[in-house]
């Protein structure tokens, strides 16, 4: 499943239920793994991300432990929370499903230099009437009837 972007994109759709040293890297390209569509195996699952002026995204589901290495150069690495369909979701209030104790554990090393590596956790429906919840629970007063978000202050 390893994959390679030399000035180009990749959209990578997981089909495996083990993951063992999977490496992705984008150089001047882009790459997308989602690992949301097959679940995977009981046990240890072990990828590399590496970006150089481009990004690696993967995309984890939210019931999976995570332990996250690496860093960035002059780049971003970044962990984000995102709906099925990609929207945002702020990460406080979410659960967090922790490493040790987790029936599937997923290690990720990423590096960026002058480029991107993002993981993004994705919930399921229940993380999504979780977010519909917290965004009703905002005041509602005002006669506004549109999309209502969070800025988040740096």
């Amino acid at each position: 499943m390893s994959s390679m972007s030399l000035f180009s994109g990749i959209e990578h759709i997981n089909t495996n239920t083990r993951l063992d040293n999977e490496s992705f890297t984008a150089m001047f390209g882009s790459i997308t793994v989602d690992l949301t569509r097959q679940p995977l195996a009981p046990g240890d699952h072990t990828i590399s991300a590496f970006a150089m002026f481009g990004q690696v995204t993967i995309r984890v589901p939210a019931n999976v432990g995570l332990h996250i290495d690496g860093g960035a150069l002059m780049g971003d690495a970044r962990y984000v929370w995102r709906t099925a369909d990609d929207r945002p979701l702020p990460s406080a209030g979410q659960p967090e499903v922790e490493f040790e104790t987790s029936l599937v554990r997923l290690r990720i090393t990423g590096m960026a230099i002058l480029g991107a590596v993002r993981i993004v956790r994705v919930v399921n429906a229940q993380g999504r009437a979780t977010a519909v919840a917290l965004s009703e629970s905002l005041d509602t007063s005002g006669s506004y009837e549109g999309e209502v978000r969070r800025i988040a202050s740096l």
